[in-house]
């Protein structure tokens, strides 16, 4: 069996904002609820975060994890480079 490791960088009540190890950019977390998972963008042009996509998350908690990632966009996209590099991609 294999290990995969998926640090929690930043919690706001039942929401858990991931960044997965062996993920690609460009830079995003996963934010975990009790029974869903949303993919938010965090490096759009204008600084809001974006739904990539979303999966058992109500919507009351994917409104609260945008709010979240917008307020933290900081924090996440600090977490986001020392676990990835500037911004994730693979150079040519």
């Amino acid at each position: 069996m294999g290990y995969f490791c998926m640090p929690t960088v930043h919690r706001a009540g039942n929401l858990r904002f991931v960044v997965f190890l062996d993920d690609h950019g460009p830079p995003h977390v996963h934010v975990f609820s009790a029974g869903g998972e949303a993919k938010l963008l965090l490096g759009e042009a204008d600084g809001r975060p974006a739904l990539i996509w979303a999966r058992g998350m109500d919507r009351g908690n994917l409104r609260r994890a945008m709010a979240e990632t917008l307020a933290h966009r900081g924090k996440l996209l600090l977490a986001w480079r020392r676990v990835h590099g500037s911004d994730g991609e693979e150079e040519e």
